[in-house]
This record gives C-alpha cells, structure tokens and sequence, in this order.
C-alpha cells in the first residue's frame, strides 16, 4: 500500500511545552523581507508540481470542490468532502489550511538551505514560516495589501544574491495546468487562471475588489466582533436569529473577494490563493473565540481526506490545540493547552469602554441555499427606492449591508449540498 500524506504540520516541531511560530497577518508578513522572499518563491515552484502529485496546488485546491475526484486514496464517491452549512465547516478547514502551509514551509526550507549568503538566517526564516492570515476583522486591515491584490511584480531577495529583484506576484492568480480548467463551469472553463472581479475576457479588476471590501468592510468587522457574545458552538458557527454566525461572515469575504470570480463560488475557490490567507483569518477567529468560551464541538466524525497516520483521519476533538497538534499560533495570542471545560484565556480582543452606548440596527434575511442557482448577494439600502444603477450599489450613499450566500452552482454535485439544498439558511 502506498504512503499517504499525513497532515502534520510545519517542521520542525518545538519542545513540549514551547509556543510554536506565528501565523502573522499578511501586512506584517509582506514587511519581513525574508519569510516574504521564501513565501513567494516556494509558491510558486508549489504551483509548478504536476498535477499528479498529491501535494500540488492543484490537486490540494481541487479537495474544496470541483473537479470532484478522490484525493490520495480517500474514497469521496465523486461528490466531493464538503462540509459547508454543518458544524464541522471551522474544524474541517484546520486541517485544510494546515496541509496548504506545511507543502509551502516544506518548499520555502529546501529553498533556505540554498542561499549562498546569510544561510543560517534565511534556513531560520524557514522554520519559522506559517501562512500569513488576512485580518478583516480590523478596518485597518480589510483591504489586503497591493502585494495581495494590485502588484503584477513583487520584489525579493534570491539565493543568489541580497539584491531585490522584481518576480511575478504568485498572490495574483493561480495558472492552471494547461488543458485542467476543462472541468470546471463556465466560464472558469475558457479562463486558464484564477480571477477576481472578471470583466468578460476574464480579466481582474482590483480597483473593483478594493472598492467592494471598502463598502462592505464595517459590516464585516461589527459582525465579527458579534461573534464573540455568542457563547455555543453551533449558533457561533451558524448563526442565530438576531447574528450571523462565522460561516456567514467567511461567506460575505468570499462573494465580495471573488466578485463573480474563483473565490465566490465553492467548486473553484481553493485555486485562489487569497482563498487561504482568508482561512487562515478564520481559524484564527475560530481561535479566539474558543480562548473566550472554552466550546469545542464533540462531533467526532473523520474529517476527510485529512490523514492523522496512515491508517486514521483526523477528527475535529483531537484538533483543537492548533499549537500542540499542528505547529502553529497567532501572533498576539497568549496560547494555552486548558481543556475545553476550562475558564477562558488572555486573547487580543479589542476592549469597549463599559459607558458607551451603541445604537444598532439588523435585518433578518432567511432563504434557500440553492434558490437561484448558485452564490448571491441580498443587498439591504435605507431608503424607499433601490438605486438603479447596480454597479453603484456597494457605494450609494443609502447602502446598509449584505446577505450574502456562498453556493455551489451545482449542488447535485456535492453530497453534503444535495444533503442541505432544503435547508433555510439566515
């Protein structure tokens, strides 16, 4: 039988009992010249494996949706593994975004153990490499930086030489293998790399994606700051009736991400690489809260396709020690290994002055998942007319929010989504 590949995380590990290496927020990690240099590079030889290997982007990206095929021998049935809309989403995307960051730190440290000046720095830059998280839960830090969505070329440091270079910007876009985008939908399927906010060549168009997280940034970052007076692990991650749970949230940063490209629908997210600075934000929010409310979900069941040994898959109990179990924390997280039943911990919450008053509205949206055929968007304006221009919608003066659903276009497809294509979701 052949080996698997384990999920374990970045290498090596660290003493019992010492804080592994932080995750950093991607404005501070594109500020660190080396950890950025090694990123960038090992990026990019990741994107070049061949698709047949296990540990591809390709292949990787493909565990999230289409094309719908088996990965590394765990049987899906051709239907996918997605738990979208169930209270696996935040334990089942750990594991996910562990396996993108241990094959790029596994990449970035050959690359270290390379340089012909300063090797003992740069294979020190490697070991301590995490995937960078994108912080939307700060209006400093809505919008990511040019490096993430604007820059055709960033500049870094080769092996060969400490001076800057210019290189292509592998956070753009994901080029496929030549002939693969033949599986996906139209018109990802005439496209042979990722996009976001595509015109109709496919082309992106970053002014349009800065614009639309400008607009919908305050509303992603009050209903982040919601979650956390949320005190059980389902209506945290699905919501109640008067807040929108973190997959609603992650939900809205897809669809405003992607604007009609790779990120706003389930089957082609993965293959943009923004799609896992967005998840490591998740995870770190999912880290966070449970600091605060020691709340964990019991659900046991095999997180698929992420291997513990060869002969287990992980399940979501066993993982929530991110520092112990996977190699990873927050920068400006105090980390803790207390029990689920145990009080909460240091976190770095903003505080709010006990003597302020708020006034705050909401709206309550309920649908079908799958009532118009894939992602869409509920806009919500304060006036008695809807603006008649739709492209003027996210900046029009009366513009309140979004609900917004993060749908498969074909949820036949999937087996969790047949599962769930009655479900009202709010």
């Amino acid at each position: 039988m052949a080996n698997r590949l384990l999920v374990e995380g970045a290498l090596p590990r660290p003493p019992p009992g010492v804080t592994a290496h932080p995750r950093l927020e991607i404005r501070r990690f594109v500020a660190d010249i080396r950890q950025f240099s090694l990123y960038v590079q090992a990026l990019q030889v990741f994107y070049d494996r061949d698709r047949t290997n296990v540990a591809s982007h390709w292949q990787i990206g493909g565990i999230h949706g289409q094309p719908y095929v088996d990965w590394d021998g765990t049987p899906s049935g051709g239907r996918g593994y997605c738990v979208h809309r169930t209270e696996l989403f935040p334990t089942w995307h750990r594991p996910y975004v562990v396996l993108f960051e241990q094959e790029v730190q596994r990449i970035a440290r050959q690359i270290a153990a390379t340089y012909t000046y300063d090797r003992p720095i740069w294979e020190g830059a490697a070991i301590s490499l995490r995937q960078p998280y994108w912080g939307w839960d700060d209006l400093a830090t809505v919008v990511p930086p040019d490096q993430v969505i604007l820059s055709p070329t960033v500049q870094i440091m080769r092996p060969n030489s400490p001076a800057l270079v210019s290189v292509p910007n592998p956070f753009l876009t994901y080029t496929y293998p030549a002939g693969a985008n033949s599986v996906f939908i139209a018109p990802f399927n005439r496209w042979p790399r990722t996009v976001r906010y595509p015109d109709a060549a496919g082309n992106s168009q970053p002014a349009l994606l800065r614009s639309a997280l400008l607009a919908e940034g305050p509303q992603i970052v009050a209903n982040t700051q919601r979650l956390f007076s949320l005190t059980t692990w389902n209506t945290f991650t699905l919501g109640s009736g008067a807040t929108t749970g973190l997959e609603g949230i992650h939900d809205t940063v897809h669809v405003r991400t992607g604007g009609g490209g790779n990120m706003s629908y389930v089957e082609t997210a993965a293959f943009d690489p923004i799609f896992y600075l967005h998840h490591a934000q998740v995870d770190r929010v999912i880290d966070l809260w449970y600091r605060r409310h020691r709340v964990w979900t019991p659900n046991a069941a095999n997180l698929l396709p992420f291997r513990r040994t060869q002969a287990a898959y992980w399940q979501s109990p066993a993982i929530i020690d991110n520092n112990g179990v996977f190699n990873y924390s927050y920068d400006g997280v105090i980390n803790s290994t207390e029990s689920a039943s145990s009080e909460g911990a240091a976190v770095d919450e903003p505080t709010t002055a006990t003597n302020s008053v708020a006034l705050e509205w909401s709206v309550r949206v309920q649908c079908k998942e799958y009532e118009v055929g894939g992602s869409f968007s509920v806009y919500i304006f304060i006036a008695n007319e809807v603006p008649p221009n739709h492209a003027e919608w996210l900046l029009h003066p009366t513009f309140a929010g979004t609900f917004d659903v993060f749908a498969n276009t074909n949820p036949e497809q999937c087996e969790n989504c047949s599962a769930h294509a009655e479900d009202i979701i709010k």
